[in-house]
């Protein structure tokens, strides 16, 4: 099978420099690479268009729009093409600049062969990680859980960087398990939880480099499950989680025709009801003295693909589909790892509240309802 050629692109204002970069890198590429060339940014963006490039080496120095420039508007219009700065004025003022401006390296231009061949090598090493195959486009609006479980359940090896506003960090991903995290002073789990606790902000998936050290050793499945549980508990009480207020959407009225109450009745009754079959013990007899009828504090109905068809005050929309969604795999995983039967239901007592998420073929629901406390008026309980 003949492999496929990778587009380079160069960009340089130095005509003599161009010349030399195609004899050189076609001479140590052979047939892999196809080297283009452009003199400026209005060249190299019109090749851009006409061309799938697979990797760009930008000059710094430049008349009219210059590669520091050129990499900005890059980081918005192509965020995913490799970008590589290549320039004679390497100081460290402008590594900084450029290296956070989405250059994955920052080199400076060698003088003899020797040195090309480095550059060679290390752009060589660097298209590697693209891959052939696959679909190519722009996520929006998507949560860190998402873009994580992804690279988990594809058994990836990749490198996350995050960034809102000054916060700066990374996750590890190697072999489809997150293995260190790193934001600011903190590390480990605690970094994990407070990235993915960021209401906002921006990624970058790059390939993969060995982290400092290796602090996560749990299972993915479950780091996702504990910082989604912090979130909301952060949400509950009122407290901005990451630095970012996410205030509480109004309640959607759904016409008593569209509701899809059939399904859903029996499971809000089983979240709403205190059972009185069983003998309780002092205490409880006491407690349920104290209980009038539950109060349902928040309820969400969505398909297993995402698709939100009601929401009742939910604080967190996208992380309740998201638990739903990850409930949902594991319900298929249970299912056939054990002889049970269908598992459709997860039910959780908490001190203060209870919670139920069902899921059936198309469709899954998700309710939390507490317990409101009054003056005892009768030793028994109205569902």
């Amino acid at each position: 099978m003949t492999q496929k050629q990778k587009k380079i692109l160069f960009v340089d204002d130095d005509v003599n420099l161009l010349g030399v970069l195609r004899q050189l890198m076609g001479h140590f590429a052979g047939n892999t690479w196809e080297i283009l060339t452009a003199q400026d940014v209005s060249k190299a963006l019109g090749c851009l268009q006409e061309h799938r490039i697979d990797l760009l080496v930008i000059d710094i120095h430049m008349p009219l729009v210059d590669g520091l420039q050129f990499l900005n508007l890059l980081q918005r219009k192509y965020p995913n093409i490799l970008k590589v700065v290549l320039t004679g004025d390497a100081t460290e003022q402008h590594r900084a600049t450029c290296l956070s401006s989405g250059a994955e390296f920052f080199l400076e231009k060698p003088r003899d062969e020797g040195g090309w061949h480095t550059v060679y090598a290390t752009l060589h090493e660097l298209t590697r990680f693209q891959q052939e195959e696959g679909f190519h486009g722009i996520l929006r609006r998507v949560g860190l859980q998402d873009v994580l479980q992804m690279e988990c359940l594809a058994r990836n090896s990749s490198l996350l960087k995050i960034s809102a506003g000054s916060v700066q960090g990374s996750v590890y991903v190697k072999d489809g398990q997150i293995i260190h995290a790193q934001c600011g002073h903190r590390a480990g789990e605690d970094a994990f939880n407070y990235l993915l606790g960021l209401s906002g902000g921006e990624f970058d998936v790059k390939p993969f480099t060995p982290p400092p050290t290796q602090s996560i050793t749990g299972s993915w499945e479950f780091l996702l499950m504990e910082a989604a549980r912090q979130r909301d508990e952060g949400a509950d009480s009122g407290v901005p989680f990451g630095g970012a207020d996410e205030g509480f959407p109004t309640p959607v009225a759904v016409p008593s025709s569209e509701r899809h109450t059939p399904a859903i009745v029996p499971v809000i009754e089983s979240a709403t009801r205190i059972s009185s079959e069983a003998p309780l013990s002092p205490q409880a007899e006491r407690l349920k003295a104290e209980v009038s009828q539950p109060r349902v504090d928040e309820l969400l109905v969505c398909s297993l693909q995402g698709e939100v068809l009601h929401e009742w005050q939910c604080n967190n929309t996208n992380g309740r589909v998201g638990f739903m969604e990850f409930l949902s795999q594991k319900a298929r995983q249970l299912a056939r790892g054990l002889p049970l039967g269908d598992f459709d239901r997860l039910e959780m007592d908490c001190a203060d509240c209870r919670v139920v998420a069902q899921i059936q073929s198309d469709i899954g629901l998700f309710v939390r309802a507490s317990a409101v406390k009054t003056e005892a008026s009768s030793g028994s309980m109205q569902p």
